[in-house]
């Protein structure tokens, strides 16, 4: 097991990539912390990757509340007494261009998708400092190409990817390395409910997967898999300041 007895927070992990991560995490022996805002959620999670025995934990956090986030940190080194690895998977969309884009709306995604990635680093920053752990944060293709109607969300995305690389630089010395994966389209239950809401379901899908030279989109699981690599010392101690590509080769002609 690679990460047999780490200890790992991963946001947003009740559902989509965050769950794929999650799950694949504690197969690999880690004790996961899950974070979400919906109790039935986040509990049915923690109970599935062994709650009861001690290798989960469902912590109830809104990752725009400061308070909030210290209380999850603080939780997770009261119940297992270190963090190893934190990965920064909470997140939000909103399909506006800037013009669109109220400044309520802006606030409200700053707060949720990047702020809430400074917080999360700031405050676990000094419990991996004693572990050698590592950071990895979700960002997208989108912070990386940009996305039509997707203005404040792009600034949020390349925003986590930029401050990833100067943590990378500023915490090296520490031990710490920080990671960004950029998922592309990955088969979650958001990205289901876009294609179900097209006028024709069978031919968004036929013409997404055709944008991918790998002919279909990613899976949780997959990236599970590149979080594993990035957060495993054996696989990766090496690598920092990296931003990972994970997108069936999408972006080769976006």
């Amino acid at each position: 097991m690679k990460l047999k007895d780490k200890v790992a927070i991963v946001t947003g992990s009740s559902k989509g990539i965050g769950e794929g991560i999650a799950r694949v995490f504690s197969q690999e022996g880690a004790r996961v912390v899950v974070v979400c805002r919906t109790e039935s959620a986040g509990g049915k999670m923690a109970e599935e990757l062994g709650a009861s025995e001690g290798r989960a934990l469902y912590v109830q956090t809104d990752v725009t509340c400061s308070e909030a986030i210290q209380n999850m940190i603080h939780t997770t080194i009261e119940t297992f007494g270190r963090l190893d690895i934190l990965v920064n998977n909470a997140g939000y969309h909103i399909s506006k261009n800037v013009e669109e884009t109220s400044e309520e709306e802006w606030e409200f995604i700053q707060h949720t998708n990047l702020r809430s990635t400074f917080l999360c680093c700031k405050y676990a920053i000094p419990h991996l400092r004693k572990t050698k752990g590592n950071i990895i944060n979700i960002s997208s293709m989108v912070g990386l190409v940009g996305q039509p109607n997707a203005g404040a969300y792009a600034a949020t995305k390349g925003g986590q990817i930029a401050m990833s690389k100067g943590m990378a630089i500023d915490f090296a010395p520490d031990g710490i390395r920080v990671n960004v994966i950029c998922p592309g389209w990955i088969q979650t239950p958001l990205v289901e409910d876009w294609f179900g809401q097209q006028k024709d379901e069978a031919a968004a899908r036929k013409y997404i997967y055709g944008q991918h030279p790998i002919g279909r989109i990613g899976t949780i699981e997959e990236c599970g898999k590149a979080a594993l690599f990035l957060a495993c010392e054996e696989d990766s101690a090496f690598v920092t300041g990296i931003t990972l590509n994970m997108d069936g080769g999408v972006t080769l002609g976006y």
